[in-house]
Parts: structure tokens; sequence; C-alpha cells
């Protein structure tokens, strides 16, 4: 069987980590049973290396960010032609962008064409005009193209039905997989964050794990942890992801009108996120909109509990292992943070939630069970 996958790039991500997951599992099941090639839109990125080591093969259209239509028309030729070489027995492709590319495929390739949605939704305030406008042309062409849809949250998969009018009965839910030899808990990783950071065993360290963007709500976080301090100095805020860090004068700014640079840690993106899982003793995310929140899950398989927002499929996650916002607003990240660190000071009922927080995940989200609903949705 030949799987080709487009993705707009392999840069660090969750559809891009879903991805690699995906097909390091399916390499290492099916050996040479299957071919996977990989088609991006953008040259390069993070995951690139160590794709090409599982021995999938790896193209790219390497669409400009400024792209006239002179350019655009080349690109259509360049996949068309590429698509007939390949001649893939699968077509999945992951993101809005990808997915509209598949509608430019000969009408031959039609029936071998899967779409994935990784958005729980899409607005004005928080994403692109040109994003929405292409989600719009895929949900009217949803009819026609794709055999099914896959969504990894149901809040995804009701947003794009009732609002960009996508053809529900090719719906498929698929929920994102973890290797949860990848992710887990260890004594020495925390003990070696710490002493990295200068963080004594007495003091509380939360943690922020994701790029810099306005969906991620950080305003609010920040604006939060600035009244959670006054009361207890012991407590800490290490921020990790893209654009975060000192050169980002916005998000320092934001840290200094709240007067908690001293509490506040940049460790800007990292590479691998094992450590710094460990080495918190609380993830936070306050998104105001995700589709599968992965940090939640690979924070949890590291034994660190998790406290969200109601973004995407958090609550399917977490279930009760972990903790959920009543709101997303200062107060209520306020409330949830005083919350879970008063039940984070009754050590018999935190250890609970801690020993509870990595089966839930082995159990519901292992990269297995996504890659046999993947396989179902391809030949059933």
């Amino acid at each position: 069987m030949v799987v080709l996958h487009i993705i707009n790039s392999l840069k660090k991500g969750g559809a891009e980590g879903n991805l690699y997951r995906l097909c390091k599992f399916q390499k290492s099941k099916y050996k040479k049973k299957i071919k996977i090639v990989i088609l991006t839109l953008i040259k390069n990125g993070f995951y690139e290396k160590e794709l090409k080591k599982l021995g999938v093969k790896i193209f790219s259209l390497n669409i400009l960010e400024k792209n006239n239509i002179n350019n655009f028309l080349k690109n259509i030729v360049n996949f068309r032609k590429l698509l007939k070489k390949i001649n893939p027995d699968i077509i999945q492709s992951w993101m809005y962008h990808s997915n509209f590319f598949t509608i430019f495929s000969p009408i031959k390739f039609y029936n071998r064409i899967f779409w994935n949605i990784r958005h729980s939704e899409l607005n004005f305030e928080i994403s692109k005009k040109l994003t929405i406008f292409i989600s719009y042309i895929c949900g009217f062409l949803s009819w026609i193209v794709p055999q099914k849809i896959i969504y990894c949250s149901q809040k995804s998969i009701n947003f794009h039905k009732n609002f960009h009018f996508y053809c529900n009965k090719k719906t498929s839910l698929v929920y994102n997989g973890y290797d949860h030899n990848i992710y887990y808990n260890s004594k020495n990783l925390r003990s070696k964050f710490r002493i990295k950071n200068r963080f004594k065993n007495k003091e509380t360290v939360l943690g922020y794990a994701g790029r810099y963007a306005k969906q991620k709500n950080i305003k609010s976080l920040l604006s939060a942890f600035s009244k959670l301090i006054k009361k207890d100095k012991n407590i800490y805020l290490c921020m990790v992801g893209k654009n975060i860090n000192n050169q980002n004068e916005e998000l320092l700014n934001l840290v200094m009108k709240f007067k908690i640079r001293k509490n506040v840690i940049f460790l800007g993106e990292q590479k691998n996120l094992l450590e710094f899982y460990n080495g918190i003793d609380l993830l936070v995310l306050t998104s105001h909109s995700e589709s599968f929140p992965n940090v939640l899950a690979e924070s949890m398989l590291c034994k660190t509990p998790v406290l969200s927002s109601d973004a995407g499929c958090a609550k399917e996650i977490i279930n009760k292992s972990g903790f959920i916002l009543d709101n997303n607003d200062t107060f209520s990240i306020l409330k949830g943070l005083k919350k879970t660190l008063f039940i984070m000071k009754k050590k018999q009922k935190w250890q609970l939630i801690k020993k509870n927080a990595r089966p839930q995940i082995i159990k519901n989200f292992s990269i297995e069970k996504t890659a046999n609903r993947y396989f179902e949705n391809w030949t059933l």
C-alpha cells in the first residue's frame, strides 16, 4: 500500500507531531507492506530528518509565502505531475491548505482522498482571513471530493458541519495518539530541570507550553498569575514555545506591566519537552481555541497534572485526572489556579491525581488506537 500524506509543512506543531507518530508506528508495524510518502507545501521542517530516517520519502512544492497567480498555477501543475508519478493508493491531507490542494487532483484520484481537519473553530479574531475563506471553499466541495473527513475532536465536527457546511455523512472522529515510551515520569529529569533553572524544592513551578499567539490567551494567564503571587512569591511560571523569549517585545512588555518579571521564566522553543513536563508541578493551558491539545496528553503521561480551559476535547483527555476552568478570563484562571494549588497541598489526593493521569492517556489515546482508526477509514 502506498500512502501519500499532504501537509503544509513539517515544522514543530500538533498536526505535524501526530503525522510523525503515525508514520513511525505504521513503518514499525507493517515494515515493507506500506510505503509512506509525504508531500509538503512549504520546504523543510522540524520532523523532516527523523521521518527520512524511518524511510519516508519527502517531496515539497516549495510554495513561497508571497505566491502570485503564475506561481500558483505552476504549483498545481507540479502537484498533478507528482501525484501521477507516486500513484498512491491513499491520499491523506492534513490541514485546510493541504485539503484545498487535493481539489486539483486528477479526477481518477478522488476516490482515494481523505481530509484531516485539525482546528476546533475559525473566527476573524484569531484566524487568518485566507484560512477562513479556504475552509468555506473546502466545506462546499467536501460533498464531492474526499471519501471521508477525519476530525480530532467533536467540537471540530460540530463547528465545521454547522458553520462551514462540511458534509456530515463523511465525518469520522479519530483522536490523536501517543507513545507512552516517549513521555514518562522521571525523578532524575525533574531534579535536572529544577537544578538547571535554580528552583528550590519548596517552590511551586507552573508550566505553559505553546507558541505565542492570540488564541493561546497568554495575557489572561499572566494577569491571573500576577494576582496569584501577591500572596505567595514562591510560585513561578515557566513558559516554553515559539517566540516565548526575551526578544518578543510584546510578551516582555506584558510581564513588565504585570510586575512579574522575577517569577516568569522564558525558555523559548524546545526540541524535547520531556524534562520540562517532569520539572514542573502543574501544566496550565488557557487557549481560547484548540482541537486536540497535545500538551495535555504529553504532560499527563509524565504524571504531571493539568489545568485547562474547555478547549477542543480537553475534557475528554483529562476526564477525572486533572482540572478544567469554569471560564477562560482572568478571574476564572485565578480561581482555577487557587483551587488546584489548594488540592496540591493535600498530598494524598494530589498523588492520586498524578498516579491516574498516565493510565488515562495510555488506555484512551495510544498511537496504536489512532493508527488502527486511520486504517479503518482508509480501507472500509
